[in-house]
């Protein structure tokens, strides 16, 4: 019996309200400098690390079984097919629209990589939360489906190098001596002239700094504890002296971390008094913006100076990470084929050896063992139960279950944050054009193709009556860029420089993709439910 029409629409458009609330909120967390860059780069390092594989592990084993082992390669299949569309379809929008020569190979990689984990994962589970359309079994096996695409991205973006094609963009700044003359140059001007702006500021800003944190220290501690009045004086001169001394040595790429550490330096007999400060400081500034992230990221100098290489960042990246290089590797022009060789095949190994990458191999042996598995689950395999009546190993699967719940909430908060932070400052003439024809070839032409693809393979018995998978793989290729475009393409980019066109493209790309998913999404689900699946 299929459901009425409206019912499925409805059923389309509600996880749409759930994720813009929960994208919205992140939004607004970030403008009023709660979410604040550091804080969600914090998070993005604990959803990578702890968050994301828990996630993962428990999907898999509680939902994969040794006959599923058809549908990985099936989802490893389609995940290859979608990648090499959505590169083909972003050249052809280079040429076709004359896009920037500067922004190829971000202009590639907004083809190639979608955000493929969080927004279908949210849908599937609030589409099985009613039972209507997919029973909570059904919602749960599709985010391990969820989990093989996701890792099939991982190979392809991290593994074998395809994230250094926003690097490519950078080549010409990244090998400029004349470019590297000019930052140092900026960087001691600023320096100087951040060094005699701070010898010029009024004290009061910083005594009344210091008195808001006597006050709220004091409200903590015995009358004994607080400081006498004379003190405040003090507390201000010393606390200008050192900055001052620090931004003198450290320079312009300093300072915006010398105003944190001005207000949370202050010396009080209570950490909370410290610590309340800052938080009250820093939410009264100005929202952040993508200069902040900018900064916060960018390893622009050490990468031109070749001291490190361009990370394989994991898709929340805002887990940046760069890899140090020996100095015998300082000059790879020097290095023969097979080194280079040796050296591409020891990162790919490190790929391997992620929280992500560990869960999910980890996962999937114990998922197509049946004795393995029952260590954790109830099978068909005879295995002897705990004192509690659930196999041995079941508490493992609860705490995965329980720590992996955060990770797709997190994940919508910190996609708000971004988009919250992304400002375009320069629109290159005609660049219009690019922004429209690869949200269309995401949102539009590649949907099409999908349910078209999907068809194929399910007349040709591939699926063998697998609906839920069948759903899975049309979704995965209706979804927008991965916000972790934002972070490497930061990564690469001169904090000095008043040019950045790179992230100005990629920016308005992931706005205006933001702004129409909220329709075709909907659409694609409607369509899929009600034709294909028969819903």
């Amino acid at each position: 019996m299929t459901a009425p029409l409206g019912e499925v629409i409805y059923a389309s458009v509600k996880p749409i309200f759930k994720i813009y609330f929960i994208i919205a909120m992140g939004f607004w967390l970030a403008r009023k400098n709660i979410l604040t860059v550091s804080t969600c780069r914090d998070l993005s390092d604990a959803v990578v690390t702890a968050i994301m594989p828990c996630l993962i592990f428990h999907n898999i084993v509680s939902n994969l079984k040794s006959s599923d082992i058809k549908f990985i390669g099936i989802v490893f299949f389609e995940g290859t097919v979608l990648f090499a569309a959505g590169g083909l379809l972003a050249l052809a929008t280079y040429f076709v629209c004359k896009s920037p020569k500067r922004w190829f190979g971000g202009l590639i990689s907004v083809g190639l990589f979608p955000n493929i984990s969080d927004l279908p994962i949210a849908y599937l589970q609030t589409l099985s939360k009613t039972g209507s359309l997919f029973s909570v079994e059904q919602g749960n096996e599709g985010v391990a489906y969820v989990c093989i695409f996701l890792a099939s991205q991982v190979f392809y973006q991290f593994s074998l190098g395809l994230y250094r094609l926003i690097q490519y963009d950078f080549r010409d700044q990244l090998d400029d001596p004349e470019s590297a003359v000019a930052s140092n140059e900026k960087t001691s001007n600023d320096a100087v002239e951040a060094t005699a702006k701070l010898e010029n500021q009024d004290d009061a800003s910083l005594l009344l700094l210091a008195e808001d944190n006597r006050s709220l220290a004091s409200s903590e501690l015995a009358p004994k504890q607080i400081r006498s009045p004379s003190e405040g004086n003090s507390i201000s001169n010393e606390v200008g002296s050192d900055a001052l001394e620090r931004l003198t040595t450290t320079g312009a790429n300093s300072i915006a971390s010398e105003n944190r550490s001005i207000a949370s330096g202050i010396h009080t007999t209570s950490s909370l008094g410290r610590v309340s400060s800052r938080q009250v400081d820093l939410r009264k500034q100005k929202s952040q913006d993508i200069k902040d992230v900018i900064n916060e990221y960018s390893e622009f100098d050490r990468l031109r100076s070749r001291e490190i290489e361009a990370p394989p960042m994991q898709p929340y990246d805002n887990a940046v990470a760069p890899v140090d290089v020996p100095p015998q590797e300082l000059e790879p022009e020097t290095e023969s084929f097979g080194k280079k060789v040796r050296a591409y095949l020891k990162q790919m190994g490190k790929n391997f050896c992620t929280p992500n990458s560990l869960a999910l191999i980890s996962s999937l042996i114990i998922a197509m063992s049946p004795p393995l598995k029952a260590l954790f689950v109830h099978t068909w395999f005879k295995m002897p139960n705990a004192p509690d009546q659930q196999p041995p190993l079941s508490f493992v699967i609860d705490i995965t279950s329980y720590v992996g719940a955060a990770s797709v909430p997190i994940g919508l908060l910190l996609l708000g944050a971004t988009i919250a932070r992304l400002k375009v400052k320069k629109v290159v003439p005609g660049f219009w054009k690019t922004v429209v024809m690869i949200t269309a070839c995401r949102l539009i032409i590649l949907p099409i193709f999908g349910v078209g693809m999907t068809t194929g393979i399910a007349n040709a018995g591939w699926f063998d009556g697998n609906t839920l998978l069948r759903f899975v793989s049309v979704l995965e290729f209706g979804l927008p860029n991965a916000t972790a475009l934002i972070y490497f393409t930061a990564f690469h980019t001169d904090p000095l420089s008043e040019d950045h066109l790179q992230m100005d493209c990629l920016a308005l790309c992931l706005i205006c993709q933001y702004c129409v998913l909220f329709i075709t999404l909907p659409f694609l689900v409607t369509f899929t439910l009600k034709v294909s699946l028969h819903k």
